[in-house]
């Protein structure tokens, strides 16, 4: 009897998957919105979440969606397969760094304090506020699969663009990938000091460098592929917002610091002396 109930179990289970696959093929993209709505959520409790974790979280299911959908198949030179395999690992890989260094950071002793301070602000706004606020970052992530969607299902082979692009957000990724753990270590070590070693002693945002640089890589990446002007708009819209919110974290992190080290004479020097975002230009 045991037996032949865990055979029921295990037919039912088998086709109740099947059946979610196949609603999923065929409601695909349109589900893609709330799946990456639901990733940002958590910014219900803390709207910061919304902007990290659930960024982190959403990136990874936009890639983690795209490869489910991807058939490899449809193209007859590898190169065109490879190029959009990679466009998914951008995604995934993006998503999965961004959630685990977050993580890692929100853990770490020397971020406690601004943590709760953060906390705070966030319970002082009404639960429609953080709703909305994660509905935006929800639908602009949501936004961010478009470029995706038009690479994976255009049968346009690879270009210069695309390969630019490629590197493009590769660079990007490991620029930021590398700054942020500097920071998050010396950070660590002297909390109320400022970082103007490894990467930060070529510029003084080499993270937000690394993000810029990964959303234009991204979309030089999906660029090619698109068929019409609105294509090329829609895949355009979430890497130009993403590029356009780090100018203005870039101006705000500007302000803290000069008010927080605007006194200490090294820091002025090293301000002086090192550019902001782009070595040996601004």
């Amino acid at each position: 009897m045991f037996r032949q109930i865990c055979t029921y179990g295990r037919c039912v289970c088998i086709h109740l998957s099947m059946f979610v696959y196949i609603l999923a093929d065929f409601m695909y993209p349109a589900y893609v919105w709330p799946v990456c709505v639901a990733c940002c959520m958590g910014g219900a409790y803390n709207v910061v979440y919304a902007f990290g974790f659930g960024y982190g979280l959403a990136m990874t299911a936009n890639g983690v969606m795209g490869y489910i959908h991807f058939d490899p198949t449809r193209f007859k030179d590898n190169w065109s397969v490879v190029t959009r395999y990679s466009h998914i690992v951008g995604y995934a890989s993006y998503g999965v760094r961004l959630f685990s260094f977050l993580l890692q950071r929100h853990l770490s002793e020397s971020y406690t304090t601004k943590a709760a301070d953060m906390q705070q602000k966030s319970d002082k706004m009404t639960l429609g506020s953080k709703l909305f606020i994660s509905l935006f970052v929800g639908s602009l992530m949501s936004l961010y699969h478009a470029g995706l969607y038009y690479h994976l299902n255009s049968k346009k082979s690879p270009t210069f663009v695309t390969y630019c692009g490629i590197l493009l957000w590769m660079t990007g990724l490991a620029i930021e990938t590398v700054s942020d753990q500097q920071k998050l270590t010396a950070k660590q070590y002297d909390p109320n000091s400022f970082v103007s070693t490894g990467l930060y002693s070529y510029c003084r945002h080499p993270n937000y460098l690394g993000e810029m640089m990964y959303h234009v890589g991204m979309f030089l990446n999906a660029a090619p592929s698109c068929q019409t002007w609105l294509e090329v708009l829609m895949s355009a819209a979430a890497p130009g917002a993403m590029t356009w919110v780090m100018f203005g974290a870039t101006k705000g992190l500007e302000s803290r610091q000069l008010a927080k080290y605007g006194k200490d004479m090294a820091y002025i020097a090293y301000k002086a002396d090192t550019p902001s975002l782009f070595p040996l230009f601004f």
